[in-house]
């Protein structure tokens, strides 16, 4: 859950003494008190085997020292030493904590674990947007985009020993009731593998990723709906030129159209490519339409059905079912007009009452006017009808936008943009389906 730093004072203010008590070595894990020095469980003084008193200290004091570094990095623990100045970038310099040396904070990290890529996540954390905490000049200096509640209510653990050997350990971790297994390393001295932060998220994903995406809590009522429920699989576009008693389509401007389509699928399907479990691939048909009338230039949410209920189609629904082959997980219609008028997309939305009637999820575009030709204006119809948000459109927006400044979604116009400026941020990855899971980071801009 995001947490805005004003917050962070109320809930983190137990945490004060154990800021500044960096150095006590009387501590005992699962205290509030930090951890004494690194180089205490760093070496051994004999070659004899280890013992289980041995270990289990070691590991008592790693968990210890790894809590430390979750609180300050994902929990907000830093911001009772706010400064009187300010850093660069919006940061805050630390004062008055044992952690105003950025160093003490870098050393600690690689102390605890045996991979540096695992010290250096932490070092960097959050996994999306700018780091929490950084140096401005060798002084620690901090922000918060995102403050895990788990993080920040860690203060103790029940550690176990469940195996060990001379070369390494599994431990077993129990906070407030869950319980969590990591693995140390000997080496140099014993390290943990991981944080138990990291082994949090792993959990979390595990068990959104056995929910099943269609069943997530976190998907909203334009996702999984409709007969595009997602971007996923094998889909199919329908591109329906209508010819009106007032307009008609010159073969030339019907190819344009058909190759900024072309151009718009074979961009998503590019961009699937990024999440290694996401197999798309996307089909177009173009088809022809006679309407004894003039075709509506602005967003009217039942017109499209009102023309096809005179005919055999009944509506657009009937529409897709007869026009559509066999074997298409998802399908949608771009209908086309080459006249003036207003752009519009109708996904499937079953927070409305009559979601049923506009099961068949499709688009409104006029090429005579300044949109309906391009590929990024079709890309991001294609997004919306298979439940992406536009995301320029949130409160948060501007949240959204230091995350993931190329995110397409946040593009506002998307009418002539060069699409290879832009992304699928792993947020719209997860609404249209690519993702099974979303980061806890992230889960708040679901909603």
């Amino acid at each position: 859950m995001r947490r805005l730093l004003p917050l962070l004072l109320a809930v983190l203010l137990p945490l004060t003494a154990s800021l500044s008590a960096c150095r006590d070595d009387t501590a005992e894990s699962g205290t509030e008190s930090e951890v004494s020095e690194p180089s205490e469980i760093s070496e051994k003084p004999d070659d004899s085997p280890y013992t289980l008193e041995e270990v289990t200290e070691a590991a008592e004091r790693l968990i210890a020292r790894d809590i430390e570094l979750c609180r300050i990095f994902a929990g907000g623990a830093l911001a009772d030493y706010a400064g009187d100045s300010s850093a660069e970038k919006g940061y805050t310099l630390v004062s008055g904590s044992n952690y105003e040396e950025y160093a003490d904070i870098e050393a600690l990290a690689y102390s605890v674990y045996s991979s540096g890529k695992t010290a250096a996540r932490m070092l960097s954390y959050p996994d999306y947007g700018p780091d929490a905490v950084v140096s401005d000049g060798g002084k620690t200096a901090f922000r918060y985009v995102y403050v895990s509640d788990f993080a920040a209510s860690l203060s103790s653990a029940e550690v176990s020993v469940v195996s060990y050997s001379d070369e390494s350990a599994a431990v077993s971790v129990s906070v407030s009731g869950v319980n969590f297994e990591l693995t140390m390393s000997a080496g140099d001295g014993w390290k943990l593998d991981d944080s138990l932060y990291f082994a949090y998220i792993d959990s979390d994903i595990a068990a959104q990723t056995e929910v099943g995406w269609e069943n997530s809590v976190y998907l909203g009522t334009l996702q999984n709906s409709g007969s595009a429920p997602s971007m996923t699989g094998k889909m199919l576009v329908l591109n329906v030129f209508i010819e009106d008693t007032y307009s008609d389509w010159e073969d030339s401007d019907r190819k344009t159209v058909e190759q900024a389509v072309e151009d718009a699928c074979s961009w998503l399907e590019k961009r699937s490519l990024s999440y290694s479990d996401t197999v798309l691939v996307i089909d177009t048909q173009t088809l022809y339409y006679t309407y004894f009338d003039s075709v509506s230039q602005s967003y009217d949410l039942s017109w499209l059905d009102v023309m096809f209920s005179k005919t055999i189609y009944s509506d657009v629904n009937g529409y897709i079912e007869q026009n559509t082959p066999d074997g298409y997980n998802s399908v949608c219609v771009f209908f086309h007009a080459c006249k003036r008028g207003t752009d519009y997309v109708i996904p499937c939305d079953t927070s409305s009452t009559d979601y049923l009637t506009y099961y068949g999820e499709r688009a409104m575009f006029f090429s005579a006017s300044s949109g309906g030709q391009y590929a990024s204006e079709y890309v991001t119809a294609l997004l919306r009808i298979c439940g992406a948000e536009e995301l320029y459109k949130r409160g948060d927006s501007d949240d959204i936008r230091t995350l993931f400044p190329d995110a397409i979604m946040l593009a506002g116009d998307s009418r002539s943009l060069t699409l290879s400026d832009y992304t699928v941020s792993p947020l719209t990855a997860f609404l249209i389906g690519w993702s099974t899971y979303i980061d806890p980071q992230l889960a708040a801009y679901t909603g």
